[in-house]
């Protein structure tokens, strides 16, 4: 069962891989051209990049960029494949046209390297071993990391894909959603509603602080119980995992739990039921107050949690405005 992780993407080269790459006449971060308004030096995590404008054939190697680079309108040609078995339901089909290219956590360099992209695109914190071997391939960029600075990464993939003006009005619609369900809930006496984010795994359970989700739950304008606020909203922990007698950490107004509609295996469906059943029919559980204001809500992970992109943000954006504000 995949699971997410914190650790650099290592993989070596495939084998071939080096005839592969002079058939693919690359040259590691430089793109030769005449023109200089035809191309980008696009300054990021690992140093500077030029990539040719506009790019046809994107590789990226996460599921933020994969997010973004589809809601700037662009089908990747190279993805990796997703937490889950299927694709998530908020992407638009387009991304079911690419190549899966392995996993987040190992890309199979090989199979990038025969899609010949005009660029690829990466995290350092996935992926910083592997950016020589990438670099070789086609121009590379890298952000320093991924889920609570999404926002951040989101000019970076549109300068790559030289659409500045284009990223630049995606966060701005978005921005401007945040805030009117942000000025919703304020006119409807929400405004210090405290939301809770936890997620049930087969071997831990998980409470939400910063990353991706915090971010979002902050835009929107919601706060956070005691027991899960930050004093250093860049540097802190984005989750925290707990044992069963810390289960009060969880309370708030409302608790929302992440689910996955394929629990990312059949196996890991059965074992994260079980261990779901086994903390929800707790005394402690049944004791916090979200529990017995029936303000528990089962949320889709795939866009709360996995998706990471501008994207996913959108849709989260959307659930909130639902439950709160009867907004469809």
């Amino acid at each position: 069962m995949m699971k997410r992780s914190q650790l650099t993407g290592l993989a070596s080269a495939a084998t071939g891989l080096a005839l592969l790459l002079t058939a693919c006449g690359s040259d590691a971060d430089a793109t030769d051209t005449d023109d200089a308004a035809s191309s980008v030096t696009v300054e990021h995590a690992m140093g500077s990049t030029d990539v040719a404008c506009t790019p046809q054939k994107v590789v990226t190697l996460g599921q933020g960029q994969t997010d973004t680079v589809l809601a700037l309108g662009v089908t990747p040609v190279g993805v990796v494949s997703p937490w889950t078995d299927e694709w998530y339901e908020y992407l638009p089909d387009e991304v079911e046209d690419a190549t899966v290219v392995g996993t987040e956590i190992e890309p199979d360099l090989e199979t990038i390297a025969t899609l010949q992209p005009d660029v690829i695109l990466g995290s350092k914190l996935r992926h910083e071993a592997l950016y020589d071997q990438l670099s070789q391939i086609a121009p590379t960029v890298f952000s320093e990391t991924i889920g609570v600075a999404w926002k951040d990464n989101v000019p970076l993939w549109a300068e790559a894909l030289c659409l500045e003006d284009e990223g630049a009005q995606i966060l701005a619609e978005y921005e401007a959603h945040a805030q009117q369900v942000a000025d919703g809930l304020a006119e409807a006496g929400l405004a210090d509603t405290e939301a809770s984010m936890i997620r049930f795994m087969p071997d831990q359970v998980r409470i939400y602080l910063t990353g991706f989700p915090g971010s979002v739950m902050r835009d929107a304008g919601l706060q956070r119980p005691a027991a899960q606020q930050v004093d250093d909203w860049e540097n802190s922990e984005q989750l925290i995992e707990i044992s069963e007698e810390r289960i009060p950490e969880m309370d708030g107004d409302v608790v929302f739990v992440m689910v996955s509609e394929q629990w990312y295996s059949e196996s890991g469906s059965q074992e994260t039921e079980e261990n779901m059943s086994k903390w929800t029919s707790t005394e402690l559980w049944q004791q916090l107050s979200a529990v017995q204001n029936d303000q528990v809500h089962e949320v889709n992970e795939s866009h709360w949690n996995l998706g990471g992109g501008i994207g996913a943000a959108r849709a989260m954006l959307d659930d909130l405005g639902e439950y709160f504000l009867g907004q469809e």
